[in-house]
């Protein structure tokens, strides 16, 4: 009876014992894939950690690359505004997109003709490797960048339509046009041309360097332009297109600085329309406009290349001859009288049989500055008119 109770309770306490040590390694195993577990969850942590440190890290790095850059490409295009040659401006515009890019490509800028009728290139930069035809040369109408006024770019192995202006390069090429826009209006386009195993992600990634690019360089172009022609108004005799008298003055001085450097002679020559008021009480003052029109045509064909024409005032107008004696200077204002003549009797005009008389003065010997000299050549013409018109005074009456 003890034996067998001892067994038993033997063997309860052996069954007791065993579960405890099921328990305590199933609690050690849980315990170990915990772990396991926090371990790995750990190592996840820290390379998410590590993952977007470089990555924040790397947007760090970009951001100021692009501030930087944004910096030197907005500084290098304000001193387009410093330029006044338009052709200078475009080649500043292409060195600063040649150091952008930093890749073998062809940039060309092109604008439109005063007639709006064909894109001209004003510069270009060929890479080396490569070998383009002139193309852009159509009209400016077919050109895509400039219709729609925003940025294009093509690639053969890309699904896209081409511009029918670039129809004519070759097939290995890729292009990017940017339009030149200026007062809502596009003039002419960068083009930017590239070989398809050249990588475009350069391009990509400063786009909006290019875009700013061009929104200065058309700023410049259409500001020089604007400034070229408010001072060639202000220069220019709106009836005949000669140059007016600030002009005349300007370029009078000019002449006399550099006579002066050089120890050279010029003349200078006051010519006027005989009888001119005639003309405006006969004929009206349309007839005189064309009076003065024609003269300033003939000016601009008959006179030499070096001859500056000006119109003076009313119907008066000033002629300088560089580097001309007054000898030869009456030679060149008498054979262009005598032109004039002969113009006023074809059917151009209504008024008939129109003369010239005239003064000239000598640099140094009739005067060494612009009045002394202008002073002279207006006394001869008085005296040219007194005298009887239609002739030329240089020194004394004859």
């Amino acid at each position: 009876m003890l034996k067998q109770g001892g067994g038993f309770l033997f063997m309860q306490s052996f069954v007791h014992h065993s579960e405890n040590y099921q328990i305590l390694k199933s609690l050690h195993s849980l315990v170990q894939n915990i772990t396991e577990n926090q371990k790995e969850f750990c190592q996840k942590v820290a390379e998410i950690k590590d993952n977007h440190y470089t990555l924040v890290k790397s947007y760090y790095e970009e951001s100021q690359r692009l501030i930087k850059m944004l910096k030197e490409t907005a500084f290098l295009c304000s001193l387009m505004f410093s330029i006044e040659d338009e052709k200078s401006i475009c080649v500043s515009a292409i060195n600063i997109l040649r150091k952008l890019l930093q890749e073998p490509v062809t940039i060309r800028i092109l604008c439109a003709s005063s007639s709006r009728t064909k894109l001209e290139t004003v510069a270009e930069e060929k890479s080396a490797a490569h070998d383009i035809k002139n193309v852009c040369s159509k009209s400016p109408l077919n050109c895509i960048a400039i219709k729609t006024c925003r940025l294009i770019i093509y690639s053969p192995l890309e699904s896209t339509v081409p511009c029918p202006e670039m129809l004519d390069s070759p097939d290995q090429y890729t292009y990017a046009c940017v339009p030149l826009v200026a007062e809502g209006v596009a003039f002419g386009c960068i083009n930017i041309l590239f070989e398809h195993d050249t990588k475009m992600d350069r391009l990509k990634e400063n786009i909006d360097l290019i875009n700013i690019l061009a929104g200065y360089a058309s700023l410049a172009i259409y500001n020089n332009r604007l400034i070229k022609t408010v001072k060639r108004e202000a220069l220019t005799d709106k009836l005949t297109g000669l140059p007016n008298r600030r002009f005349g003055m300007e370029a009078l001085q000019g002449e006399i600085n550099r006579s002066k450097r050089y120890g050279h002679v010029f003349s200078v020559a006051m010519l006027d329309i005989d009888n001119f008021k005639l003309v405006n009480d006969n004929y009206g003052h349309t007839e005189g406009d064309k009076v003065l029109t024609l003269m300033a045509d003939l000016a601009r064909k008959c006179l030499r290349n070096v001859d500056l024409v000006a119109r003076f005032g009313g119907e008066e107008f000033l002629i300088i001859l560089p580097e001309t004696d007054i000898k030869r200077a009456c030679a060149v204002v008498e054979r262009f009288c005598r032109v004039f003549n002969e113009a006023s009797l074809t059917d151009v005009l209504c008024a008939k049989n129109l003369t010239l008389s005239g003064g000239i003065a000598q640099f140094p010997h009739d005067g060494e500055d612009a009045l002394s000299l202008l002073k002279k050549a207006d006394e001869r013409l008085y005296l040219a008119k007194s005298s009887g018109r239609n002739r030329i005074v240089a020194d004394k009456l004859n």
